[in-house]
């Protein structure tokens, strides 16, 4: 070819590529009249750019050829910025892509140059800049690395990882692969996608010419030129790409038709379901040699993707097993319901496949890869190293331990609610066995719960949670058969700590929740003791239907509702009668009847329940802090006995100093006794631990009216309404506030409030400042309401005492502050320090109270 005729070629690809693509053909059949020869090149190089998409993807042969012929060394030795271009290494319709060194940081990487003439066009600018933005967004191991982007003398380039190795399209040239290596790529290949996915960008593009092996034994994926971005994106995410949700016309193609899903055919908007369509073609022709859906045109090719079956591979000389053909096929279905719907998912089944058994979560090793050395590629490893090694040195740490976490609840992907008990029970066992460890702050149940169902980046919430590192996960029963994989993740730059997936029976599910913490302290770098591994992974059964019906137990008792509760205790019984000897189950019983005081039976009967659980369980297994906690409960606040509670409240922070509600009830032990600094100090750490749980933070805002501080109540209370302005108690604790500034009349709005959401609440306390402000015939008609309901079996009598002291009738105060002694009100526990009480702290029939609940100084 002659440079003449080369110059007529460029400059006819050139003014096709700034026309839109229906003007193409028309444009290209009056300029090439008479040149058949002419109008057949530009037409391949126009497919070549519109197959090839962008990153470092090579054209056709004929294409490479022609340009490589033609532009080969046209800017070679040139900078670019700090970038020194050193060698080309490929060219096409989207651009060059050149070998360079960044002398900055003296390291080769590979840079790609939009050709001036497309440079030019706004819409081929915007899909060069969308393709870098969202690239730059990721951060994962089989997705090519984005460095920098910019533009120099009206050059417009993106600066990208180096890579030596092959495209998928080049291996494949050669032959089918064998089974276990084509599953071992769709693995990475479905890794990629997940991380992609879960920052809302869909690839919409992917083919063996966007798939690399490296010779480091890697895949990565190419080309995110026609990627499509969500709107909402996580927090690093949005100030990276673009935001608008779709960067096409509505029925306009995209994509390469020998890879398009059903619905991008059709020109609809496509998903993370469409991606996985692809990966099944791929993986399908890495099998078999050839593509599931081919015809003679591209017409026939989108025909057959819609109306027919893949060919089975039974009949292929690779062997490939059933089970492989059912995963590929399942990322075949024609309906986007019916496919996978989680790239993650999809990951676990290939990876279970191969091993069986565990395997790592993100990019495992390819084993005996055959990959032909390209020289477009270089140190990939030493700069991640470097990278691991800077991030190492600056992260504050050079070794030291991450000392905060939080646990995340793992997804249940089963899609089945009635195993919704067990990823919610795995979440909470991991809590409970981390929470153990002193030197490690485990954020509490309460507050990483409100998380689920939720689609939260872990870096935001980590940084929400004020927490150094975060664990996420999914889980996904089949039959016995239990499919969990970690992430666990830095919250200080979003880069991964540690990833892990396991297959195991659900009959060593215990063994398994004891590798995974193990696992997790190991990676925070924790020192840990002898002791401490022993307990962090103890085993209190070794039956497995006892331990399910534990998990159930406990999961439908969190509930908090009569009927949840109802059966939460029912399924702990069963656990018990099935193994006797947990003494786990014990402290879930314990907890239980808890909460079940004056929901599904009186206090008193359910204190009794308390004691003997929590005193079984400790029989069972001293070491056991949830035990100690709701045997110090049972001990303070029922039996009065404030020693030995607050013995059981020491040492069940000595066993397990980040269990919130032991924090949370030894701190109202503190205020009962009056020693409410201290109370507020430990009110404040269960805050820390809890902190997204409305009625810790009402606790804590509350100690400070009882320790005479209304206006630091205050403050915490507006902001507690402003997240949940449903909750009662916060709306009735800010009135007890207010009322203690002599704002009467802002908290009788406020506990008005509160009754609006339950008209049965506040009436002692409405009734109270209704007395000490002056409308006593307000105050009566409180009064007179309580007297109907005190005929009421389940009555406090302790709600009538404050009206009558405030209406200055001592007599009958004390007459049913004694009826209310007598009933073992909860109530009378913080007679120390209530202040609507202080009218009658000085009368001796006070003191004798205070004396028989062992109160008296």
């Amino acid at each position: 070819m002659t440079p003449e005729r080369y110059q007529q070629i460029n400059r006819l690809l050139d003014e096709a590529l700034v026309r839109p693509a229906p003007q193409r053909a028309a444009f290209l059949a009056e300029a090439c009249a008479g040149d058949e020869a002419l109008r057949r090149e530009v037409e391949s190089l126009l497919g070549a750019c519109a197959e090839a998409g962008s990153f470092i993807e090579r054209p056709p042969a004929e294409a490479a050829e022609l340009l490589g012929e033609m532009c080969a060394g046209s800017r070679v030795g040139q900078s670019l910025g700090r970038y020194q271009l050193l060698s080309l290494l490929g060219a096409g319709g989207m651009g060059e892509v050149y070998r360079a060194r960044d002398t900055h940081l003296e390291r080769e990487v590979a840079i790609k140059i939009l050709p001036p003439a497309l440079a030019s066009n706004a819409e081929a600018l915007a899909r060069f800049k969308r393709e870098a933005r969202a690239v730059a967004a990721l951060s994962h191991p089989n997705i090519l690395a984005i460095h920098d982007f910019g533009s120099e003398h009206g050059v417009t380039y993106a600066v990208m990882e180096l890579l030596e190795g092959e495209t998928l399209r080049a291996r494949l040239s050669r032959s089918a692969l064998g089974w276990r290596e084509a599953v071992e790529i769709g693995t990475e290949i479905a890794e990629g996608l997940a991380a992609a996915h879960a920052k809302g960008i869909t690839h919409r593009d992917l083919k063996p010419e966007n798939l690399f092996l490296t010779s480091a034994g890697q895949v990565k994926i190419l080309d995110f030129g026609i990627a499509r971005v969500k709107p909402a994106v996580s927090s690093e995410a949005k100030t990276l790409t673009s935001t608008r949700p779709e960067t096409t016309e509505p029925g306009r193609l995209i994509g390469t038709y020998g890879y398009m899903s059903p619905e991008q055919v059709r020109g609809e908007a496509v998903e993370g379901p469409s991606d996985l369509f692809a990966l099944g073609i791929v993986m399908y022709e890495l099998v078999s040699g050839r593509r599931p859906f081919a015809g003679e045109s591209p017409m026939e090719t989108m025909a057959a993707v819609l109306k027919e079956e893949p060919p089975t591979l039974a009949g292929t000389s690779n062997g490939v097993p059933a089970e492989v053909e059912r995963v590929i096929r399942h990322c075949l279905e024609k309906q986007v319901g019916e496919r996978y719907q989680s790239a993650r998912e999809l990951a676990a089944d290939l990876q279970t496949l191969v091993s069986g058994g565990k395997a790592p979560l993100l990019a495992p090793a390819i084993s005996q890869l055959s990959l032909r050395p390209v020289w477009w590629a270089g140190a990939a490893v030493v700069i991640l190293l470097l990278g691991i090694a800077v991030w190492w040195y600056f992260a504050g740490g050079r070794g030291a331990a991450i000392d905060s976490l939080a646990v995340l609840p793992l997804v249940n992907a089963s899609g089945d609610a009635d195993t919704e008990y067990l990823s919610d029970g795995i979440t909470e066992s991991l809590i409970n066995s981390l929470s153990q460890l002193p030197k490690l702050k485990v954020m509490a149940r309460g507050t990483v719960f409100s998380y689920k169902g939720k689609q939260m980046d872990p870096r935001k919430a980590g940084q929400e949670l004020g927490v150094r590192a975060v664990l996420t996960g999914r889980m996904m029963q089949r039959g016995d058969t239990l499919i969990i994989g970690t992430e666990l993740v830095n919250v200080a730059d979003g880069s991964q700590l540690w990833g892990e997936q396991y297959t195991r029976k659900f009959s060593n599910i215990l063994a398994l929740q004891g590798e995974l913490a193990q696992q997790i302290s190991k990676k925070l770098r924790l020192a840990l003791t002898g002791e401490q591994q022993k307990r962090l992974t103890k085993h209190y059964t070794e039956n497995a239907e006892a331990y399910r019906l534990y998990l159930q137990g406990y999961y439908y008792s969190n509930r908090l509702t009569p009927d949840g509760l109802k059966k939460g205790i029912e399924l702990l019984n069963q656990a018990v009668e099935v193994d006797p000897a947990n003494a786990l189950t014990y402290a879930g019983l314990a907890y239980s009847y808890a909460a079940a005081s004056d929901q599904i039976m009186s206090p008193s009967e359910a204190m009794l329940k308390v004691k003997a659980a929590a005193q079984r369980a400790l029989e069972l297994d001293e070491t056991l802090g949830e035990a100690h906690t709701w045997l110090a409960y049972v001990k303070s606040r029922y039996e009065w006995d404030w020693v030995g509670g607050e013995r059981e409240y020491l040492r069940a922070l000595e066993l397990n100093p980040n269990y919130a509600p032991a924090h949370q009830w030894y701190g109202s032990y503190l205020a009962e006794q009056g020693r409410m600094e201290k109370a507020i100090a430990e009110m404040t750490r269960a805050c820390e631990l809890d902190p997204l749980t409305s009625w810790i933070n009402t606790y804590l805002a509350w100690f400070y009216y009882l320790a005479r501080q209304p206006d630091e109540a205050i403050t915490r209370l507006r902001k507690i309404i402003q997240t949940d302005p449903n909750f009662i108690i916060a709306h009735s604790t800010l009135g007890a506030a207010y009322e203690q500034k002599g704002m009467f009349e802002e908290a009788i709005n406020e506990l008005k409030k509160a009754r609006l959401l339950d008209p049965k609440c506040c009436l002692p306390h409405l009734g109270y400042i209704y007395a000490i402000s002056g409308r006593r015939g307000e105050a009566q008609r409180m009064l007179d309401e309580l007297l109907k309901q005190a005929k009421q079996p389940d009555f406090n009598p302790y709600d009538i005492a404050p009206i009558y002291a405030g209406l200055g009738e001592k007599d009958l105060a004390f007459m049913w502050l004694e009826k209310a002694y007598e009933y073992k009100s909860e109530s009378l526990l913080f007679l120390k320090v209530e202040p609507w009480l202080d009218s009658l702290r000085t009368d001796p029939r006070f003191k004798d109270l205070l004396r028989r609940m062992n109160l008296a100084p």
